[in-house]
């Protein structure tokens, strides 16, 4: 298993979901937010449209 950006961004994506579940805040910053952007940005880099590579 390699772990490239998309890899990176779904485990962060998990780790918000988890810790905003817990009841864990960053003050004025969403966790849920947060998680929902590192998922589409997983998702863009992934199979759906971005390719940083040739």
């Amino acid at each position: 298993m390699s772990l490239n950006a998309r890899s990176i961004l779904l485990i962060v994506a998990v780790i918000c979901f988890v810790l905003a579940a817990v009841g864990v805040g960053l003050g004025s910053i969403s966790l849920v937010a947060l998680g929902l952007a590192a998922f589409a940005g997983a998702f863009l880099l992934g199979d759906g449209g971005i390719k940083l590579r040739s």
